[in-house]
């Protein structure tokens, strides 16, 4: 319900006329006036509250030094001569040595041309020395087979610069409808990281 209050508290205003008494005027200003004031101390305690809140956030405030000292503390305990336990008990744990990273197989694939035929080459590879015709060297989830032009002189880093494409499985076939007549196949293994092998030794195919 909304009352007009400054109507009813305006000065010269007869009460009476609407059924109003004088103490009823009286104490509605009174009632006004005491909202006014909680109010005003409200909206002042929360300004209060913002004012604090940004000095103890503030850069270089209680909250930062809370927190360089909590982590100076941690980082004393982690290097201390006490153990592992001991300091979980307190809620601190010690930071895992990184894995060490994972290398690229030092050797090259076994590669090899299984058959050909009009518009398709089928090749295997697998782990050198492996019985197994699809093991893979731990670390690499495929390799890289490089396609050279078998009718350019061979140069030692021809694979490095002529088109590749990643396979994953053993045995694949790959298109050939746009190779040159004569190519040169290279392989080698890839990590998940792009760390690689040497390439193998070329192989050379008549295309269909």
């Amino acid at each position: 319900m909304t009352l007009p209050r400054d109507a009813l508290t305006a000065t010269g205003f007869n009460p009476t006329s609407v059924g109003l008494t004088a103490a009823d005027v009286t104490e509605l200003g009174t009632l006004l006036t005491a909202d006014q004031a909680s109010f005003d101390a409200a909206n002042a305690a929360k300004l209060d509250h913002q004012a604090a809140t940004q000095a103890m956030n503030a850069p270089g405030a209680t909250h930062d030094q809370l927190m360089a000292k909590l982590r100076d503390i941690g980082n004393a305990v982690r290097v201390s001569n006490a153990s592992d336990d001991a300091i979980a008990a307190i809620g601190i744990s010690r930071r895992q040595p990184s894995p060490t990273p994972k290398r690229a197989p030092a050797v090259a694939p076994e590669f090899s041309v299984e058959s050909v035929a009009p518009g398709v080459i089928n090749v295997r590879f697998r782990a050198a020395g492996s019985a197994q015709p699809r093991a893979r060297e731990a670390n690499a989830i495929g390799v890289q087979i490089a396609v050279v032009n078998g009718a350019a002189a061979p140069t030692a880093t021809e694979p490095d610069a002529a088109p590749n494409q990643f396979v994953s499985r053993s045995p694949v076939g790959l298109d050939s409808t746009k190779m040159p007549d004569q190519v040169r196949l290279y392989a080698r293994w890839i990590t998940q990281r792009g760390h690689t092998s040497p390439w193998t030794l070329p192989l050379e195919v008549s295309v269909l």
